[in-house]
């Protein structure tokens, strides 16, 4: 039975795994949604992260289908990076996963070096808190003998593969590939205190690139990795091949030219995601300084001396605006701002502006400290005014403020 939840609660639960490992299958199950569409093996059909909701038990169940590590049309940073942008917009939205369904193979008959990268991946996407709410799943027992199968799930508890995740709290579960075994991860999933990832944090919380999150981190060093294990092995192939060429064996030379051909072609992906990686971090980097600027200058102020505050009696009584010297305040609490260099100013009147002004001497005029809002600035195309309240004192000096309004 499913767990009671509040009516309408929306319950988001992705599906991951590598290329292969029977997400799109699952979900379609699930869902009863034909329009679903299941690969097979070797090719994705899930190209950017794609939910499907349905009703159940009170509850609107999300299940988002993402596309997998080890694509074979896709670099597994572009992967990175649609998830990322996913989760990243929902947490934004403040809709946080109840679960992640982590789908592998069982037919698999070991865990290749590709799907080893994809779990560390993982793993750093995580993060160890929502590992509690990740159940490893795995599919297709029909496809294989149940005690071979039970073997295979046993050689997966271990430390390097997923005993170290199942310590730090994920659970171990099947798929048998029925609506019945899918809605039984559901059910485990529908209660759960609902915890953000780490990338989501990193990204939207602590303003990280992709390159500077966890998982970011982890795919850029194995790439780097891949770099230097295919630049050794062309280099090993070229002596094999200037070996061959020197004893003149034309078939194993054509062999070794496959293969260097090969070992090249998967070296130049390497240092491709490597470049986009690179590449997208360069664009957030400045994409981030832009958005930093942008609100630094929304939180901008005028500040203007009161000594600079002064007009002659002879022409107060004829003038709609008055020159000054101010400054552009960024941050409030950096009283060095205020010592910064002046810039021109111009402060304009609106009507019965004499009305606030008093004599000083009898040879000049300022401004009464009192002064309302009908006074404003106007500084590369934002209009600033003036703030209600006695002028500030900073320092040795008194400041009289005009805001963004």
């Amino acid at each position: 039975m499913p767990p009671e939840v509040i009516p309408g609660t929306e319950i988001i639960i992705a599906v991951m795994g590598v290329t292969g490992a029977g997400k799109s299958y699952f979900i379609r199950e699930v869902t009863g949604n034909s329009e679903v569409e299941v690969s097979d093996r070797l090719y994705s059909c899930t190209r950017k992260a794609q939910p499907y909701s349905f009703e159940y038990a009170g509850a609107k169940i999300t299940l988002v289908d993402t596309p997998g590590f080890d694509d074979t049309l896709r670099d597994d940073m572009e992967i990175l990076q649609e998830i990322a942008d996913w989760t990243s917009e929902t947490y934004r939205n403040d809709r946080l996963l109840s679960g992640i369904i982590y789908l592998h193979s069982i037919t698999d008959t070991r865990m290749t070096a590709s799907a080893m990268r994809n779990l560390r991946t993982f793993q750093s996407l995580c993060g160890q808190e929502a590992l509690e709410n990740v159940l490893l799943t795995t599919t297709q027992w029909s496809s294989v003998n149940p005690v071979e199968g039970q073997v295979r799930e046993d050689n997966l508890r271990v430390k390097g593969l997923w005993g170290g995740l199942i310590d730090k709290g994920a659970t171990l579960q099947r798929f048998h590939g029925t609506k019945e075994s899918g809605f039984e991860l559901i059910h485990k999933l529908m209660s759960n205190t609902r915890k953000p990832l780490d990338i989501q944090v990193q990204i939207v919380k602590q303003n990280m690139t992709l390159l500077e999150t966890n998982a970011g981190k982890c795919i850029n060093e194995e790439l780097i990795a891949l770099e230097k294990k295919y630049e050794k092995e062309i280099d090993s192939l070229e002596k094999e091949l200037q070996a061959i060429i020197e004893a003149n064996g034309d078939e194993a030379r054509r062999v070794l030219l496959e293969e260097r051909a090969r070992t090249q072609n998967k070296l130049e992906e390497a240092q491709a995601g490597m470049k986009l990686l690179a590449e997208l971090h360069a664009a957030e980097v400045k994409k981030r300084e832009v958005g930093e600027e942008a609100r630094r200058s929304d939180k901008a102020v005028i500040a203007i001396a009161t000594k600079d505050i002064a007009i002659t009696a002879d022409i107060a009584g004829v003038i709609t605006s008055y020159k000054t010297r101010g400054r552009l305040i960024f941050d409030f609490s950096n009283h060095e701002e205020f010592e910064s260099n002046t810039i021109e100013i111009t402060i304009n009147f609106k009507v019965n502006f004499l009305s606030r002004i008093r004599a000083f001497t009898k040879t000049s005029r300022v401004f009464d400290a009192g002064i309302d809002g009908t006074n404003y600035i106007i500084l590369n195309g934002v209009y600033y005014q003036r703030k209600s309240g006695t002028p500030i004192s900073v320092g040795s000096q008194e400041f009289v403020i005009f805001s963004q309004g």
